[in-house]
């Protein structure tokens, strides 16, 4: 397979801003998405301008959120938040200056790799630094810190002499390593969080004849290899190498040698009217049949690396990223990933890639490693140190359970990354947890700090700053950031919520619910996590042995450590509490007289008996599973009991095995069943009496939240999208509740508020020797779970704006949430 599909990760990487893939203005309201084709974003309006002074003015003028974007490359939304002005940089691409003597040459971001190329190769020189896909843009390469497939050389900011970039009060600044330093290394890979980035000043090198040649050789030869053969060889232009798919236990090394040798290849540059079918034909093959990945070892890279052949490295430097375009991306698409691993970690991090890879079945067309020097300081620098780079093409489906499992494996192969003190890419799918994030850049407060200070409002928006973006406490040290010696000082962050979204909601009749409601109803949920409990517990046991009266113990400690959490923050709710003590002394009566009649009677009949289940312990085995998953949905005293007691007396025969047993339980069953279709009419009567009719949906107002993220929630639906970016959602209650959050935080939602509310309340069982050590909540209080004690119920109060944190770091654990309380 091509080398340079993984090059896609200086490629497809991108921050967006390539080539002319896509038209260059949209009308007001246009739905901007990626090459993915996974990240429908409804921005306001496009701005295509062609001059440094359309922007300075649209910047200084625009009132609402601002992101920056081109060829739209990046994977994961960094180049447009929802109803933001885009700056589509595409036009402005012009060569501002340019010296041979000086082996520089200074452009417009907007410029492509490829329109650089077509101008300096008459000149017989190259570009430093790029990425080996020359369609994207150079804006888009600084604002993602790219890097290429060159030998001893690494970030792009290497191959930088100095930046423009305007800044959000519209004032234009220079920026390199002697001038406004912190501009220079924070928005260089600072995602379009600074400013817009205009102008740029390159580094060129000689254009010279490169000749290609490779080898296999075993995985754990490799590093060795590399240091001993190519690290410091400067007489290797370009070097990668691409693992043999599925054991990944070999690699195919490919050099590019400089050589004085007549080329093979006439062109000096790709020609651009190439026809890509047999590339894109190959790809097709290599993730659709089963035996892809052998024809790709044994027949397809035999055959594209055999001979050695020479040409020009502005050839090698001129791919475009055509040849990997299938032909339609609805079903499916292709994705990059790519993660950095200090070299001396590369025997560590190898197999459990490897296994992380085979065990989540991913489609994987090409595994490709990169050598990058160390970054010289770029705020969100992926090279700490002297690093190998892992670059990961796949194949993966568009809907929501795809992108699901996607994010599944992605958070393993982040945590081995980091882990290993390395970090992953951000260009692509934003799936990483917010620890992962700062795991992986953990001088991510310096760049928040200076966005800060210069992006005071948060103008520079795009879907990667709204899931990570935070701003920094007041306490930071002034000298942290150095100011610009162009820019005014700036003032403190704008509000996180804008302010017309705040006056709308506060219009909205229902929207504020009541926050001690997600603790007060817990002790209600404990009806249905008991019940729960049971019906597994009887589906298998004899319902003699259930812990009755631990149940009951653990209901009012329960409700004890409710009061103790709510009563210095909240009023008293007189009418709740008294609802809470009529369902737990109810619950207490029940399970009392369930204990004592079941340790007695019910395990004399038992004991009595033949063994196994009489038709009526399986019929009340099947009513109390039916009435837990009811009562997930419902309250519980809309449950039919007297069509169960109907049932039960129509659905059992009156003669058989165990008569005694038999009558003993028909007679307590119907029992039960009479007495708690009569009682649920008294509580149905007096809930609506004391509150009316209950509602049935919860407003919530998040971001990052596509429309087929909502879509495929029942009965979710999409209120108001606001211009700061956020959506107003209303969601089903309970059960569904917990499902929908769920859902929309897999796919990348992030919650400002739940039903006007800062905090809500989530349960987890985990093990119960497990320490909670998640970045963001606080474990209120633990109980353990009475029928396995090996397991516990953990009780986290989450901040809203942290759920997903909270959410996505348990599904990492694999720790089941058992339920998010919905006020």
């Amino acid at each position: 397979m091509n080398p340079r599909i993984a090059s896609l990760a200086g490629a497809a990487v991108l921050m967006a801003l390539a080539a002319p893939l896509m038209a260059y203005a949209a009308p007001a309201g246009t739905v901007i998405n990626d090459v993915t084709q996974l990240n429908p974003i409804l921005v306001e309006s496009v701005l295509a301008p062609t001059s440094i002074a359309e922007i300075v003015d649209a910047v200084k003028t625009h009132q609402g959120p601002i992101s920056v974007g081109g060829g739209r490359f990046s994977m994961g939304g960094q180049t447009a938040t929802e109803q933001a002005l885009q700056i589509d940089m595409r036009q402005s691409d012009r060569v501002v200056r340019f010296s041979k003597e000086n082996k520089e040459i200074t452009v417009q971001t907007g410029i492509t790799w490829r329109k650089i190329l077509e101008y300096i190769d008459p000149h017989d020189l190259s570009l430093q630094i790029m990425q080996s896909y020359a369609n994207f843009t150079v804006g888009g390469s600084l604002s993602v810190n790219v890097h290429g497939r060159y030998v001893g050389q690494g970030p792009l900011i290497h191959a930088v002499k100095s930046i423009r970039i305007v800044l959000a009060d519209g004032s234009l600044v220079t920026a390199s390593p002697t001038e406004n330093q912190a501009i220079f290394y924070g928005a260089i890979g600072g995602y379009g969080g600074i400013g817009v980035i205009v102008g740029a000043t390159l580094k060129l090198t000689d254009n010279v004849k490169v000749a290609r040649r490779s080898e296999m050789m075993p995985t754990t030869a490799y590093r060795s290899y590399f240091f001993k053969q190519v690290r410091d060889n400067p007489g290797i232009i370009f070097h990668n190498a691409d693992f043999t798919l599925g054991a990944y236990d070999s690699v195919r090394a490919t050099s590019y040698d400089k050589t004085d040798k007549p080329v093979t290849i006439a062109d000096r540059l790709m020609p651009k009217d190439k026809d890509y079918s047999l590339q894109r034909n190959a790809l097709w093959m290599l993730s659709e049949w089963p035996f892809g990945p052998f024809l790709r070892n044994q027949v397809l890279d035999p055959f594209q690396y055999r001979g050695t052949p020479v040409e020009w490295r502005n050839y090698e430097a001129s791919y475009d990223v055509r040849e990997l375009e299938p032909e339609s991306r609805k079903d499916s698409t292709y994705v990059l990933q790519e993660y950095f691993v200090p070299v001396d970690k590369f025997d560590a991090f190898v197999p459990k890639m490897a296994d992380i890879l085979n065990r989540h079945h991913v489609n994987v067309t090409n595994v490709s490693i990169r050598h990058a020097k160390k970054d010289p300081g770029t705020l969100l620098a992926w090279a700490r140190n002297e690093v190998f780079a892992y670059v990961l093409y796949y194949r993966q489906g568009t809907s929501p359970a795809a992108r699901q499992a996607v994010g599944v494996w992605t958070r393993e192969l982040i945590d081995v990354a980091t882990a290993l003190d390395g970090a992953y890419y951000l260009p692509y799918q934003i799936l990483a947890t917010s620890r992962q994030f700062r795991a992986a850049y953990p001088q991510a407060d310096a760049f928040f700090a200076l966005k800060q200070r210069l992006d005071p409002t948060n103008k520079f928006r795009n879907k990667l700053w709204d899931a990570y973006y935070q701003p920094v406490s007041a306490t930071v040290p002034a000298d942290a950031v150095p100011a610009p010696t162009q820019v005014a000082p700036a003032g403190g962050p704008g509000p996180e919520i804008a302010p017309e979204t705040r006056a709308y909601l506060q219009s909205l009749p229902g929207y504020q619910r009541d926050e001690a409601q997600t603790y007060l109803t817990l002790p209600e949920w404990l009806l249905v996590f008991g019940p729960d409990d049971y019906a597994h517990w009887v589906q298998a046991k004899a319902p003699s042995g259930y812990p009755y009266f631990g149940a009951i113990g653990q209901f009012w400690s329960y409700y004890g450590d409710v009061c103790t959490s709510t009563k210095a923050k909240y009023p008293f709710n007189f009418g709740y509490h008294a609802m809470v003590m009529v369902i737990g002394s109810s619950f207490t009566v029940e399970n009392a007289i369930k204990g004592l009649y079941e340790g007695t009677i019910g395990q004399v009949t038992e004991r009595l008996g033949r063994g196994g289940m009489s038709a009526e312990d399986a019929f009340g085995a099947k009513v109390a599973q039916e009435y837990v998953d009811f009562i997930r949905v419902e309250p519980w005293y809309e449950f039919p009991f007297a069509n169960r007691l109907k049932r039960l007396w129509g659905e059992t025969s009156l003669t058989g095995p165990d008569m005694l047993r038999k009558w003993e339980r028909r007679l307590t069953l119907s029992l039960e069943y009479a007495v708690k279709a009569q009682y649920a009419l008294l509580i149905k009567a007096g809930t609506k009496l004391a509150y009316g009719e209950e509602d049935t949906h919860v407003l919530a107002l998040a971001s990052n939240v596509t429309p087929a993220a909502v879509s495929a929630i029942p009965q979710a639906k999409i209120v108001r999208q606001f211009p700061d970016g956020t959506t107003l959602l209303s969601l089903p209650r309970y059960e569904a509740f917990h499902k929908s959050v769920t859902s929309l935080v897999n796919a990348g939602g992030m919650f400002q508020e739940i039903a006007g509310n800062g905090t809500i309340l989530v349960t987890s069982i985990v093990p119960a020797a497990w320490r909670y050590d998640l970045a963001a909540g606080q474990v209120l209080f633990d109980k353990p779970i009475l029928s396995d004690p090996a397991l516990k119920r953990v009780t986290i109060a989450a901040p809203v704006e942290a759920l997903h944190q909270i959410v996505l770091g348990l599904g990492e654990r694999h720790f089941p949430i058992e339920h998010i309380f919905d006020y």
